[in-house]
């Protein structure tokens, strides 16, 4: 594994601390507004929101790094990824049309079978 490879893991493991750090501000948040903690406690609710959202994605971040094992297979997960051929815009365009053609037509078909369905079942069930 490269020295480039481990920099962009640990950039991955910052940006998952963040995240987490933002689901629990958001939870905790959110629990506080429903048992009326925000209200009740307005003085120190947030300071503490912020301090314990800080501690659990730290936390989950530093859990997530902490072993070897798994440090060696998200570096293994990188090196793969790296290997990856990834289309070009002109092949992702068309890869899309076929898409939204594929798409179209089956929501057609779908409608008419529908349509002949619910004129089946009025036909049937008076």
């Amino acid at each position: 594994m490269s020295k480039d490879d481990s920099t962009w893991l640990n950039i991955c493991y910052v940006a998952f601390a963040l995240l987490m750090v933002y689901v629990s501000y958001k939870f905790i948040y959110t629990v506080g507004v429903q048992m009326a903690w925000v209200e009740r406690y307005d003085e120190w609710f947030p300071s503490v929101n912020n301090i314990v959202a800080v501690v659990l994605g730290g936390g989950a971040a530093f859990y997530l790094a902490s072993s070897g094992e798994r440090r060696e297979y998200h570096l293994g997960v990188i090196s793969e990824v790296r290997k990856v051929k990834w289309p070009s815009v002109p092949d992702t365009k068309k890869m899309t049309w076929v898409v939204v053609v594929v798409v179209i037509f089956f929501s057609i078909v779908l409608g008419i079978f529908d349509w002949a369905w619910s004129n089946l079942l009025q036909l049937i069930l008076p």
